[in-house]
């Protein structure tokens, strides 16, 4: 290639030399001076154009070096996909390979193990529910006894009179609202009675003083019941002329000792003894 450029620049150089050598040699200005144009003017040519042949030269020098560069960055990439393609297969293949060992370390008959734990926890919670109610009704039945005896206890400062116990206060005197508290406290209330024979028992035993009942009518006057069960008091009986209100404060009975009668006074200004009973019966 080069080669034939060089003939085509030497032979464009021959005819332009041709035309201008008069002029040439009649300034004095020679270009060259040509004995042997075919031989010499290749030289020439050759000289003139090696600029240019070099330079040429060079750049295909440097395409070749680009180029060379090119198919190393190419063959390095090659390389960089062949090892990440590598890599994936190795983890791909280290993924299968412990999946294969989690599924051999788990064992085959896990769902039924599970099955028998959570029956065994069913069973389990079963018993112990079992337990629970049996525990209760255990502490039910203490309980129970406890209060039973505790009950007795209470008892002890009552006395039976008839088929009921009943206490008589002889010596604190205090209101009536302080008098159902007492009673409380011992395990009672303030007393009613469901019967003549019963008040007569009672009566025998009380000084010439006053004693409270739990006989009133505070919700409504004239409806008397018994503070213990809330009910219609079933016995009563009155002095003459009562009951008499003297006041709106007056909605309690007492006994008066000395004739053994109710009188209606006020629950809160008089003060007085008292009767409780053990039950909430009557």
């Amino acid at each position: 290639m080069f080669r034939s450029t060089t003939i085509f620049l030497c032979a464009f150089f021959v005819l332009g030399l041709k035309g201008s050598l008069t002029g040439a040699q009649e300034g004095r200005r020679y270009v060259c001076l040509l004995s042997d144009p075919a031989n010499q003017c290749s030289a020439y040519c050759v000289s003139a154009l090696q600029p240019v042949i070099d330079h040429l030269k060079k750049e295909q020098q440097d395409w070749s070096t680009c180029e060379v560069k090119t198919n190393e960055t190419l063959m390095k990439l090659d390389r960089v996909e062949n090892q990440v393609t590598a890599t994936q297969l190795q983890i791909e293949s280290q993924l299968t390979s412990l999946q294969a060992n989690l599924t051999k370390g788990v064992p085959q008959d896990l769902e039924k193990r599970l099955d028998r734990i959570e029956g065994n926890q069913t069973a389990v919670q079963s018993q112990l529910k079992a337990g629970q109610k049996q525990t209760e009704s255990q502490l039910t039945a203490i309980q129970k006894k406890l209060s039973e005896i505790e009950r007795k206890l209470v008892l002890q400062r009552y006395q039976q009179i008839g088929s009921r116990y009943f206490y008589i206060e002889h010596n604190l005197i205090v209101n009536w609202r302080t008098a159902e508290q007492m009673c409380v406290e011992m395990g009672g209330h303030l007393a009613a009675f469901q019967n003549d024979l019963e008040y007569n028992a009672i009566t025998r035993q009380l000084k010439n003083e006053f004693y409270w009942t739990g006989i009133n009518d505070l919700a409504k006057q004239g409806e008397f019941i018994s503070l213990a069960s809330g009910k219609r008091a079933p016995f009563l009986r009155w002095r003459k002329n009562e009951p008499k209100y003297d006041d709106p404060s007056q909605h309690c009975a007492f006994i008066y000792g000395h004739d053994y009668v109710m009188v209606v006074r006020s629950c809160t200004t008089q003060a007085m003894r008292f009767i409780c009973q053990a039950d909430n019966a009557v």
